[in-house]
């Protein structure tokens, strides 16, 4: 992980922030897909079906993620049996610093304490940053599972198999109060 990140699981607390975070990473500077700023009840929703994470800057929270189990009903992308990563989001002022590579090797650390046997994720065209990165943690495009979403823009998917075995230990984290 990120030299000094540190991740913790996301309050009700972090709701507004983590918000303006998604509008500003997936509206205002994204290359296409949403166009409706998010809202606190994005990110209560996402709680709800996942694991929010975030990373804390003095001016605010600088990157979060969400991991979403392979039972959670709000995948996008992933299949039967697949965890997927959603929303990982880093401020424009906090970028190439370690934090998103950072939130998904936590992810996978996560998914892997669970017994999650792989991970998907999608991403627009145009990220193309975040395609590097993806690719350079071992993510692999799977053009065939490739959609377009009801807005008519392009999902590309991304998937890593993890392995299963002596990482399987929980990562620490800095524990929240309680979400519900």
């Amino acid at each position: 992980m990120g030299a000094g990140v540190q991740i913790r699981e996301a309050t009700e607390s972090d709701a507004v922030q983590v918000a303006e975070l998604w509008t500003e990473a997936y509206v205002t500077l994204s290359v296409g897909g949403r166009s409706e700023s998010y809202r606190a009840a994005d990110f209560f929703a996402s709680a709800r079906a996942g694991e929010v994470l975030v990373v804390d800057a003095e001016e605010g929270i600088a990157g979060a993620v969400v991991l979403l189990g392979p039972e959670a009903p709000q995948r996008a992308e992933a299949r039967e049996g697949e965890a997927e990563i959603a929303r990982l989001a880093v401020a424009a002022t906090a970028r190439r610093g370690g934090i998103g590579r950072a939130l998904v090797e936590f992810c996978e650390q996560r998914a892997r304490a669970a017994g999650w046997r792989s991970i998907a994720l999608w991403s627009r065209p145009g990220q193309v940053e975040a395609h590097r990165l993806y690719e350079s943690l071992g993510y692999r495009r799977v053009p065939e599972r490739d959609s377009t979403d009801a807005t008519g823009h392009r999902r590309l998917v991304f998937r890593r198999e993890l392995e299963l075995g002596a990482e399987q230990g929980l990562p620490e984290s800095r524990p929240g109060p309680d979400r519900t």
